[in-house]
């Protein structure tokens, strides 16, 4: 997960690039529930844009603090 310094972070998502767009493998299920979860915390968690990649979801954060608080809310999401 996040590590201590890094304003970054890579999360594992259900997603291929393909020809420049965005395929969600599992029908969009993944990308409503994290969204919706995201929309609920946004303001606390400092979030500035994410990036697409195959296979993960790249987030920018304010600081490296913010970063490391999401990761921590994160990994006890998936619990």
């Amino acid at each position: 997960m996040a590590r201590s310094g890094r304003k970054t972070i890579k999360i594992p998502c259900p997603m291929m690039r393909i020809q420049n767009k965005a395929v969600w493998m599992d029908q969009g299920e993944w990308a409503m529930d994290f969204f919706g979860w995201l929309s609920k915390e946004k303001g606390k968690l400092g979030l500035t844009e994410y990036h697409y990649t195959n296979g993960y979801m790249k987030l920018v954060f304010k600081t490296a603090e913010h970063c490391t608080a999401f990761g921590l809310k994160y990994a006890g999401r998936q619990k």
